[in-house]
């Protein structure tokens, strides 16, 4: 059993005034992209999808969306992106995926996947401190999402603290960029000793060329934004 993963889908089929279509041909016939990228993905394989999926506010206003995404290959795991207005607590998401029968779809919140193939979690997190247009309120949240990353770290570490299996991280945006790779979620990330691979997205356009890929203190960063992955997913493992 192989692992993908493929972040921002923002999909848009039940609100077709949102298409990313608007974006560049880059984005031209993206839903169509993605659904024909994504059968390289096995039915038996774990898909990652960390976050941005659908343009809906409610899950109720999104069920094309997600009758497209249950419907890709794989199992999929779920975190939140910054655009992903539909989240809400994990109880309520989950009986709502199950009452609409996205059985092939798992959201995480603070909680950690144990498989077969590997142990997962993840957060969104929030922009990095050397951001140039970072305001008060940024800051607040990216330091609550530093502790929420400590959390999805540890629940990682507890779920295998024996490292039997890969230990993968999904974050929405980057915790790490080409220009500064030594930043305050990277310390979280590697000094836990626990995380193999860091997957995220979030970044779009000319901002592609902030992307860190590759090893950095024994840790294996992918960037699996949709449209820098040309809407084919990525084996991460």
């Amino acid at each position: 059993m192989a692992v993908y993963a493929m972040s921002d889908l923002h999909l848009a089929l039940d609100n077709p005034d949102k298409t990313m279509e608007v974006f560049g041909s880059g984005w031209d016939d993206y839903i169509n992209r993605i659904e024909v990228g994504s059968r390289i993905v096995g039915d038996e394989d774990l898909f990652l999808l960390p976050g941005d999926l659908s343009w809906c506010t409610y899950l109720k206003s999104g069920v094309k969306d997600f009758t497209f995404i249950n419907s890709l290959p794989g199992h999929k795991l779920i975190i939140r992106g910054n655009h992903d207005y539909w989240w809400g607590t994990l109880n309520k998401m989950t009986e709502q995926f199950e009452a609409m029968g996205f059985d092939s779809c798992e959201i995480l919140k603070n909680t950690a996947y144990v498989g077969p193939e590997a142990v997962v979690s993840g957060t969104r997190g929030w922009k990095l401190l050397t951001d140039n247009d970072l305001t008060a309120d940024d800051i607040k949240i990216h330091n609550r999402e530093f502790g929420r990353l400590e959390t999805v770290v540890k629940a990682i570490n507890d779920a295998d603290p024996e490292h039997k299996l890969p230990h993968i991280l999904m974050m929405h945006y980057p915790p790490l960029t080409k220009d500064f790779t030594d930043t305050d979620y990277e310390e979280i990330i590697s000094s836990s000793g626990t995380v193999d691979i860091c997957i995220y997205g979030h970044l779009h356009g000319r901002a592609h060329a902030k992307i860190f890929e590759g090893e950095n203190r024994g840790v294996k960063y992918f960037c699996v934004a949709a449209d820098y992955l040309k809407f084919k997913p990525l084996r991460v493992l």
